[in-house]
């Protein structure tokens, strides 16, 4: 009897296990279907981004009807973006169109009272047309907003407003305070590098020179500046040797040509 029981609960189990060695096949379950991925169109918003993108990098090149081009495409898809506006009248600064830079970075100003890219650069277009009193104006304004992201830059365009004028001390103040809100700011750098020069400071010059070859060692501008600062204090062999990489860093250039005749005059050559 213990052996038909065990029989009996033997025969329960394997009738449980599916049929898997007699010739028969079973049916794969079916795979679910594939996830169609949604591909989004972008919207008219993103789109004018991209065209803006496109027309920032022309301008950066100097390809100003390009660059008009796909910023008049954003402003169509995106009529109330204040940047696009700016980069507009910046387009028009740089053809010279004064009038029509002024109308649209006067747009940008509408769409955003605080937009202080914009001052700056209708204090530019002001300086251009020599209407300094008013660049100062603009420039100061740009600076008022506390979350101005590059104030350097308008610190800089102050400095060489007071330069025009004659105002040497508050130039440096000026530099000092781009350079104290940027401390890798080169135009400032050199700006105050050119003043310590006229006062005599020469030693300081070079320090601020040498500082920017390890900042920007492709910026041409303080090797020249060190070669004749060099040659200025007897040391030929230094002299000639910035000389030489200021041409090197590029020598189609008018620095370039300068110092090739700077060069030539120390060792005696003809031009």
């Amino acid at each position: 009897m213990k052996k038909l029981g065990l029989a009996l609960i033997a025969l329960s189990l394997t009738s449980c296990i599916p049929l898997l060695n007699r010739g028969e096949k079973t049916k794969p379950r079916p795979l679910p279907p594939p996830q169609v991925s949604q591909v989004q169109k972008p919207t008219p918003k993103e789109r004018a981004e991209g065209y803006y993108q496109i027309g920032l990098a022309y301008l950066e090149i100097g390809e100003v009807p390009l660059a008009l081009n796909y910023l008049f495409k954003a402003e169509k898809l995106n009529p109330k973006d204040p940047k696009i506006y700016n980069a507009i009248g910046l387009a028009f600064i740089r053809r010279g169109n004064y009038q029509e830079a002024e109308k649209y970075l006067r747009r940008a100003l509408k769409l955003k009272p605080n937009f202080s890219e914009a001052w700056l650069n209708l204090g530019i277009l002001y300086e251009e047309k020599g209407e300094l009193k008013k660049a100062k104006e603009f420039y100061e304004k740009a600076l008022s907003n506390p979350l101005y992201l590059t104030p350097e830059v308008a610190y800089y365009r102050l400095a060489l407003l007071a330069l025009k004028e004659g105002k040497t001390e508050e130039a440096k103040n000026y530099l000092i305070l781009a350079i104290r809100n940027n401390t890798d700011y080169a135009p400032a750098y050199i700006e105050l590098a050119k003043l310590l020069e006229k006062e005599g400071e020469d030693d300081k010059a070079k320090d601020i020179y040498f500082r920017l070859t390890s900042l920007y060692p492709n910026l041409q501008y303080p090797y020249c500046a060190l070669g004749e600062l060099f040659l200025k204090e007897g040391d030929e062999e230094n002299g000639v040797k910035y000389l030489k990489e200021c041409i090197n860093v590029n020598p189609s250039s008018e620095l370039a040509a300068k110092a090739r005749r700077e060069i030539s005059q120390v060792e005696g050559e003809t031009p």
